[in-house]
């Protein structure tokens, strides 16, 4: 039997809105200010070796979380440019703090799910961060006016790793009173949720964002849903 029911956040929950474009005006223009000559194309190289960078972490390092700090440093690196500290402080907090300027949307029908499964199930996120952190995400969830549908909210950036890190399970586990096994988890990435989720011992649900391919065992869903919605009918056909 079901009894809770935990959703990834970006592409789940929310729209994923990039301002990636918005960051790199910001920093260039701080560096421009610097005396650095650099161009957008330079900015945007940078930003983009940085997900790669990223992605080695997580890769190479037991998923860990790559802090904005570091991030920005290695952005830097690439530029060949230093900041003084509090410019890198101010830089950092617009990069964490952009998402508050034009906040993402909820998914389509993400509000009425939540309140039909409200009265039934306990609810939680289990998100992985990226350069908005958990502070701004909750601020955002509250905008929207769905934050208080969850027991907990589990991030990234304060666990230290994501997704399929076992912590990031693990955490949400010490707020919601039911076993692993008596939990469903809702997310868009295969290699993130599915599998972290599955190893954790949960029941999984992908919510399918791309076309339909080969995966190997560990990534392999219990159920496939294209729009959120149809989790109503998921959870109905488990609970008989």
């Amino acid at each position: 039997m079901i009894r809770a029911v935990t959703f990834d956040l970006w592409n789940t929950l929310i729209e994923n809105r990039d301002y990636t474009i918005q960051r790199t005006n910001f920093l260039l223009t701080a560096l421009r200010k610097m005396g650095y000559s650099l161009t957008k194309d330079d900015l945007t190289e940078a930003f983009v070796s940085s997900l790669d960078y990223v992605y080695r972490v997580w890769e190479t390092e037991n998923h860990r979380f790559v802090p904005n700090t570091e991030r920005l440093e290695y952005i830097l690196q690439k530029l060949q440019a230093k900041l003084p500290e509090d410019q890198k402080k101010e830089v950092i907090t617009y990069f964490e703090e952009v998402a508050l300027k034009n906040p993402p949307p909820l998914v389509k029908e993400v509000k009425v799910v939540l309140e039909s499964l409200r009265p039934r199930y306990q609810m939680a996120i289990i998100s992985d961060s990226g350069f908005t952190p958990a502070r701004i995400l909750r601020n955002i969830l509250q905008k929207n006016g769905v934050l208080d549908f969850f027991v907990t909210t589990v991030f990234s950036d304060e666990v230290g790793f994501n997704k399929p890190h076992k912590l990031m399970f693990e955490r949400v586990f010490l707020k919601l009173p039911v076993k692993p096994s008596e939990a469903l988890h809702i997310g868009d990435l295969l290699h993130t949720d599915v599998a972290g989720a599955k190893a954790f011992g949960m029941k999984t649900v992908w919510l399918r964002r791309e076309k339909e391919r080969e995966v190997a065992e560990a990534f392999k869903p219990d159920f496939t849903i294209e729009k959120i919605s149809e989790i109503n009918q998921i959870l109905n056909n488990i609970g008989q």
